[in-house]
């Protein structure tokens, strides 16, 4: 006869869940995520007694008249039992306690700290398992004190506990890097009677080795088996070897003979995270699932003949718990399984079924909420389902949509609020801890920089949870306690007067998330609304979000909201809303977050530059890029060399300046702590390129970076970078790689100078191919900006939301002048030493300040530099191209020589040392007269051939001045002039040797 299973039952909220029995087998134990310890009569229990010991509970062992109970403070609370009256603590670790053991004389407890301590009952001696380099995720001890403990690294350690010595090693276990994470938890269990074997469950299979020599005895599988099995347990006396996999299924053998005993199938595919057999040793075990359900199975035993000895006292249990009138719980619950005849019979032995209305009500309420498929497969037969008829009930039951937790609201850097010490916020401003003890209960504000604030240290009259630090603000929020409504408390820390105020949310509404910044504070409520403030105190809008609030950040006029924008599977449904606050107007975008398969958001915020930014669970760090709307990954925790498998990273600062992150390595745990003050630490980003090893990829790297993220000086960093590209490629004979380069970055300020690289090494194809896109770009670039002016003058505001531009830090992080060139002949040459009007009555004006060709103001503020000093030759034409404009500084008004320079009396001339680009922009009219059916790149073919054919022939410069030189002919002073200089003047009397 196959083995029974109850139906799933709900115990505690979806999470990790765990079972054990009472040490006399009478009652079942179950400890869930929601805290609560349970005590149920029978699985049939339908009101267990239940005390709430901690926020989440992992572990529970029951002995004698204890049971220790592992929580998320970090501890092993034992209590009597059942009263479940303290009794002291047992182990204090760094993280939460994953998992328990004992024997008689040893008690060991495993954390996700990646440690495991071990204490002698006989002794009280206590000592540490150190350097796992992972969670401990599952433990046994054997009678003969060997202690086997699962480690997230995918490795099984063997000690003795007796000398602490490791015993032996197994690896190639499946990896996990957190316990909250963990599926397959490979927990390894030791033959009860003698302890002188091993077993443990690997991928589809369950292992058995000898204690002794470590040698394979045997190897059990299941081959209808379709998933991975996750945990195993023997029985008490050893004969049966039971095991739990990824969807549910219960695999049982009989360790003897190893066949497989037929049973029940699973009717949910939720991962087993707990199994443990009833110390009677009756055929019958407790088992809970990832769902937060727990359920038994019964009557396991192999079937055999009348003469079989060892499976008579299983059969004969079997048959008395048949039998046994008072077990009618058991019967009830069963009843659907059974055939109608059994059920008939056994109904009319009774004698008392059709008076029983309970029973008659509990069969009808069952066919209606679990269908058909509760009944056994003979029941099925014979109702007319075959196997197809049942695969397809069970995969419908299956497809039922399951329910999956949202994240719920938090504070970005802080710390939970449940503990004594905690951080309410810790950013790049200072540190805000929250002391609530039984002594003291006060809020202490520590600011980085102490000379422009001094520290605050308040009494927590209101009991604020939550707070958001800025450079002038300090907001603080409550929530609802003891009739108290929800307050909001702000201190300005730049106001004159009175610096601070107060609102209390109206009616029932609930403060759940706060921030601030040095313009704005942001409140979040329970009911889905957001509440704007000014940083002196006036409420401006209320807004309504489309689903629950996660999270708030706020940076300057801009404030981001994180809230779910769909139910959640597998994954959380995040969206962002960035709101820009322009006077009393609001613009608003919403974007996706990327999160991590199987993450939830740890942090999100405004780096530096203003730029949105998020962290998840799984380490990934993405940054916002406004203007192509895109995500970008910078940073992944696993690139932190020093960062162990139970660490965890706590993000303080993101610098997209200085590409850094400020962070604080949380060793063993997920939060920093509080005494001592943690350390904190700052990394390079880490873009996910490929192969960086090598020079190529690194600069393709720093391309990227000077391109998409706001860092310092980075139109400076995109030319030289894409200069050194265009050289490597070059160097690697890669010309079309070279050009490629070029046309994808698109910037005209690049092609001068990789033509001139290009032709330095004697590439002049690859040049005569990048100069006609010269004009290209230029007419691109003068598009853009026409565009960007009118998107401007259009809608300010938003242009200003897209761009995060924030003015401060441009001001004081970023002084590179942004230029874009002028078309080609747009400017016309004035001289550097005119007095402007504007600077008429203050002397001299000097040449930045001289006005252009419509009378502006507004100045080329790199007219200072020579040609030479950027890259070009200094050439004295007078040509207004892109080459001439870069040494506007040494050529006067009318096209002729920098007066300060010596010059011959021929005048005119120009230095043999020309390059073609500036030849080419003077003598386009002429070349462009002498051949009007050419285009422009074939005019440039025919000047290149002219430019070389008089270079070659030492031609005189005079056939390469301009036309409109107006030769040597010197022009007299205007009134408007300035005094000519000293230096100007001897300056005439030079000569220079020409040729």
């Amino acid at each position: 006869m196959p083995f029974k299973r109850s139906p799933m039952r709900y115990a505690h909220i979806m999470g990790y869940t765990s079972v054990t029995y009472q040490d006399d087998g009478n009652c079942i134990i179950s400890v869930g995520y929601d805290g609560d310890f349970r005590i149920w009569n029978g699985i049939g229990d339908d009101d267990p007694p239940t005390v709430c010991v901690g926020e989440h509970v992992w572990s529970a062992l029951q002995y004698g008249d204890r049971v220790l109970v592992a929580t998320d403070l970090n501890t092993v609370q034992a209590y009597k039992y059942p009263s479940l009256d303290k009794d002291g603590i047992e182990f204090r670790f760094t993280a939460f306690v994953t998992c328990m053991a004992k024997n008689k004389r040893f008690i060991a407890a495993g954390s996700e700290d990646a440690t495991i301590k071990v204490l002698s009952v006989d002794d009280g001696e206590q000592f540490e398992l150190e350097n796992l380099e992972g969670p401990v995720l599952s433990m046994d001890a054997s009678k003969q004190d060997l202690l086997a403990a699962s480690i997230g690294d995918g490795k099984l350690h063997i000690w003795d506990m007796k000398t602490k010595e490791l015993k032996k090693t197994i690896q190639d276990l499946p990896k996990v890097k957190s316990f909250e994470r963990v599926l397959h938890f490979s927990s390894p269990t030791f033959e009860p009677k003698k302890g002188n074997l091993l077993a443990y469950p690997n991928g589809k299979e369950v292992i058995l080795l000898n204690t002794t020599s470590w040698d394979v005895v045997k190897k059990f599988v299941n081959p209808k088996l379709s998933t991975t099995l996750t945990v195993c347990r023997f029985s008490p006396m050893g004969d049966y070897l039971a095991a739990g996999s990824e969807s549910g299924d219960i695999c049982i053998w009989d360790c003897e003979t190893g066949k497989l005993v037929e049973g029940d199938k699973p009717y949910d595919a939720n991962p087993i995270t707990k199994l443990v057999w009833n110390p009677k040793n009756n055929g019958e075990l407790a088992l809970s699932d990832g769902n937060g359900q727990v359920g038994t199975v019964t009557d396991i035993f192999v079937e055999g003949g009348e003469d079989d000895a060892e499976g008579a006292d299983i059969v004969a249990m079997a048959e008395k718990e048949d039998d046994d009138e008072d077990d009618d719980a058991f019967d009830d619950l069963f009843n659907a399984h059974l055939k109608p005849d059994e059920r008939d019979s056994e109904n009319d032995a009774s004698g008392d079924d059709e008076g029983n209305e309970n029973c008659i009500e509990l069969e009808k309420l069952k066919s209606q909420v679990m269908g058909p498929t509760q009944k056994s497969d003979g029941a099925m037969s014979d109702a007319g389902f075959d196997d197809d008829d049942r695969g397809t009930v069970r995969s419908e039951r299956l497809a039922v949509a399951k329910s999956y937790p949202q994240q719920h609201p938090f504070q970005p850097s802080s710390t939970p609020n449940s503990l004594e010490h905690c951080y309410l916020v810790y950013n790049h401003v200072g540190i805000v801890r929250r002391h609530a003890t039984d002594k003291e209960n006060s809020i202490e504000v520590e600011f980085h920089d102490s000379q422009q604030h001094h520290g605050i240290h308040l009494n927590n009259f209101l009991n604020h949870t939550m707070a958001g630090l800025s450079e002038t603000v300090l907001a603080m929020a409550c929530p609802n306690e003891d009739g108290n409504p929800s307050k909001i408390v702000c201190i300005n820390q730049a106001a004159f007067g009175k610096r601070e105020w107060t609102y209390t949310m109206p009616g029932c509404e609930e403060i759940i998330a706060v921030t601030a910044s040095d313009k704005i504070v942001v409140v979040a409520t329970d009911s889905r609304l957001l509440r704007v403030y000014t940083a002196r105190g006036t409420q401006r809008e209320v807004i309504a979000v489309a689903g629950p609030i996660v999270a708030l950040a706020a940076y300057g006029d801009h404030f981001l909201v994180a809230y779910h924008s769909a139910p959640a599977n597998e994954d959380q449904h995040i969206s962002l809303m960035i709101v820009t606050c322009v006077n009393f107007k609001l613009r608003c975008r919403e974007v996706r977050v990327p999160l991590t398969a199987g993450s939830e958001m740890q942090w999100v915020g405004y780096s530096d530059r203003g730029s949105p930014a998020v962290y998840d669970t799984a380490g990934m760090l993405n940054i916002y890029h406004a203007t192509s709307n895109l995500w970008l990954p910078i940073y992944n925790a696993e690139y932190l060399q020093t960062k162990g498998a139970s660490d965890h990273l706590f993000i303080i600062k993101v610098s997209e300046s200085t590409q850094h992150v400020q962070l604080v390595l949380c060793r063993g745990s997920k939060y920093p702590l509080t005494t001592p003050k943690p350390i904190p630490m700052e990394v390079k980003f880490a873009l996910p390129m490929c192969d960086l090893e090598s020079e190529k990829e690194c600069l393709e790297d720093d391309l990227v970076r000077s391109l998409y993220l706001k860092v310092n000086d980075a139109d400076k960093l995109m030319k030289e970078t894409a200069v050194k590209l265009f050289a490597l490629a070059c160097k690697n004979e890669c010309e079309q790689r070279a050009k490629e380069l070029v046309e994808t970055i698109a910037s005209s300020h690049l092609i001068p100078l990789v033509i001139k690289y290009a032709s330095k090494i004697r590439r002049y194809h690859l040049a005569d191919s990048l100069a006609p896109l010269l004009p290209t770009f230029q007419e691109q670039e003068v598009q853009e900006e026409k565009m960007e002016q009118e998107s401007v003058r259009e809608n300010a505001a938003i242009v200003n939301e897209l761009q995060h531009i924030n003015l401060e830090a441009i001001t004081k992080k970023d002084t590179t002048p942004k230029i874009k060139p002028l078309p080609v002949g747009t400017k016309k040459p004035t001289n550097p030493f005119r007095k402007s009007t504007a600077a008429a009555t203050d002397g001299i004006s000097s040449p930045a300040s001289s006005s252009g060709h419509t009378g502006a103001n507004s100045s080329n503020p790199l007219e200072h530099l020579t040609g030479k000093a950027i890259g070009f030759s200094a050439s004295r034409s007078s040509s207004p191209s892109v080459g001439s404009k870069l040494t506007s500084s040494s050529v006067d008004a009318t096209g002729g020589q920098d007066e300060n320079r010596p010059q011959n009396s021929g005048g005119g001339t120009s230095t043999p040392g020309m390059k073609f680009l500036p030849w080419f922009e003077l003598n386009r009219d002429d070349l462009q007269r002498k051949h009007p059916e050419a285009d422009e790149q074939q005019l440039i073919k025919i000047g290149m051939r002219e430019f070389k054919a008089q270079q070659a022939k030492g031609v005189s410069s005079d056939a390469a001045s301009s036309p409109a030189d107006g030769g040597s002919a010197k022009r007299k002073l205007d009134a408007s002039d300035a005094p000519e200089s000293g230096v100007s003047k001897l300056a005439k009397f030079g000569f220079v040797k020409s040729g």
